[in-house]
């Protein structure tokens, strides 16, 4: 284990997508090659090391696509551009002299080409699928290794796979003695899938150490995990750990049954954990979306990282740990810092009778208003009230209650008109007070003053602490561009802020001094 834990140190996951075959080949209607084409130059731009372009033999389009992809990176290569010049571009071929040939003649073009060939070893599958001896099996595998090596010479190399590795565990002396002789023939990467998921993460893990002490240190283990069970991460981040260096993955986690390995998972998990990673990371968010709307397949709500659930907080608890690390690397609850992949919101809060007053808070200072703890709690168990009777309350729902709240609100007072006479320094407002209209004037040097006398009158005493003249944040689209007038007061021993809202300033005023009188005398 020490030999292991000093080659960690020094390695570097080489990241070998599989999306184009496994991904494609699972599609209920799969790619053309144009389109194959667009997902492959999103690969290069997403920097994964290795690319499985297909499966060459499989048909003719295949093999179209397999060797175009091939020119196409040659060319690009020739035109300066690195990352062609370095990525692998592999055919997968059963093991058998037509496949290898044809995987051959469609890869042969790039800069850096693989031959990718494979053959079961677990008991289950030899006897009863391949109908194969051991004996005959190990043949088979080794000479297709020597044949694959034979043509791809020194310009590319050979990959050799020993399906169903993951239920290979009650034969691993027979695998290890035809790895070493794959090896011997010319393999220079073997992978170790886990076709189908069946047990838990560390049976497997166990069987890729052993794999990797055994196999001489400059041979390039991999791993290839089915989500069966819901554990291809888990399998194959821990499986980096022991030793295996070609972590196979998938974009959005393609692939048969419940798919591949997600490639995003990995690499954050790895980034995570200090390991050094080559792919381009802020283009995660990007490529998932785009290979969505390719592929026809949705992303799952609550898929991590990419989902649209993935960032939203419900509980109180919750929102009120995201309130407090917002800005912050690292978040109370979330894994990352999302711009790390490209994704530009890292803590979304929504309302449900869950929520507590942090997401009364964030939602309407997410509008542009400011408002005090003390509102939002206020606030939040009528919008509680709300949510029980209708479900989780879109922002805008929040903000209409906000309004209606705290906004021109109206009361045991409701302001109708405020009348100035300039000449005579009075003005004369028009309201009602517990239901019945009121008409009555007092004289100051300005509104405000007037206000607050009048309001001393009819014995609803006010304190005037802090006033200010804004205009309402272009989030709020209904009420944009409008006069917000914010004023403080104070009576007794509470106090609040009225806020009014209207397109004639003076308004605004008379309505924010109402609104807080309202509050304050309910």
């Amino acid at each position: 284990m020490s030999d292991t834990n000093s080659a960690n140190s020094n390695r570097v996951p080489f990241f070998y997508d599989v999306t184009l075959r496994d991904g494609n080949q699972a599609l209920a209607k799969p790619w053309n090659n144009e389109e194959k084409e667009k997902v492959y130059l999103q690969l290069l731009r997403l920097g994964v090391q290795g690319i499985e372009v297909g499966f060459a033999a499989a048909s003719d389009m295949d093999f179209e696509s397999c060797k175009g992809i091939a020119k196409l990176t040659a060319s690009m290569a020739a035109d300066g551009d690195e990352a062609s010049k370095n990525v692998v571009v592999a055919s997968l071929a059963r093991a058998n002299k037509t496949d290898i040939e044809r995987a051959w003649e469609a890869v042969q073009y790039a800069p850096r080409p693989r031959i990718h060939t494979f053959i079961a070893t677990s008991k289950l599958s030899m006897e009863h699928v391949l109908k194969m001896t051991p004996d005959q099996v190990r043949t088979r595998a080794v000479e297709s290794v020597a044949l694959a090596k034979s043509l791809v010479g020194t310009k590319g190399d050979v990959q050799f796979s020993a399906e169903h590795f993951g239920d290979s565990g009650d034969n691993m002396d027979f695998v290890i003695s035809l790895l070493k002789e794959v090896v011997a023939a010319g393999a220079t990467t073997i992978n170790l899938p886990n076709t189908v998921e069946r047990y838990r993460p560390m049976l497997y893990v166990e069987q890729v150490k052993r794999v990797v002490e055994a196999l001489p240190k400059d041979i390039h283990v991999a791993v290839h995990c089915h989500n069966d069970l819901g554990m291809a991460t888990a399998a194959t981040v821990e499986s980096f750990f022991v030793g295996a260096t070609q972590l196979e993955v998938a974009l959005n986690g393609l692939g048969e049954r419940c798919g591949n390995t997600n490639a995003y998972e990995v690499a954050v998990v790895l980034y995570n954990c200090g390991v050094p990673v080559a792919m381009n990371l802020a283009f995660i968010y990007e490529t998932a979306l785009l290979v969505s709307q390719w592929s026809g397949v949705n992303i799952y709500s609550r898929a991590p990282l990419i989902g649209s659930e993935a960032i939203i907080h419900r509980s109180g608890i919750h929102q009120d740990g995201a309130s407090k690390t917002k800005g912050m690397k690292k978040g109370a609850y979330r894994p990352i810092d999302y711009a790390l992949i490209g994704r530009s919101e890292n803590d979304s809060i929504s309302f449900t009778s869950q929520s507590g007053r942090t997401a009364v808070y964030e939602i309407i200072s997410g509008f542009g208003y400011r408002l005090s703890l003390e509102e939002a709690s206020e606030l939040q168990p009528i919008l509680k009230e709300f949510s029980e009777k209708e479900g989780e309350l879109s922002a805008d729902r929040v903000l209409d209650v906000f309004r209606r709240e705290r906004c021109n609100v109206n009361g045991r007072l409701i302001f109708n008109n405020v009348e100035v006479l300039p000449g005579e320094g009075r003005f004369v407002f028009y309201f009602k007070k517990d239901g019945e209209s009121v008409v009555k004037s007092e004289t100051a040097e300005g509104p405000i003053e007037a206000c607050l006398m009048l309001m001393r009158d009819i014995g609803m005493p006010v304190e005037l602490v802090k006033y200010r003249q804004l205009v309402v944040p272009a989030s709020d689209k209904l009420w944009a561009g409008r006069g917000l007038s914010r004023i403080i007061l104070k009576a007794g021993s509470k106090t609040v802020e009225g806020r009014g809202i209207s397109s004639d300033t003076l308004k605004a005023n008379m309505r924010a001094l109402f609104s807080g009188v309202n509050l304050l005398y309910k």
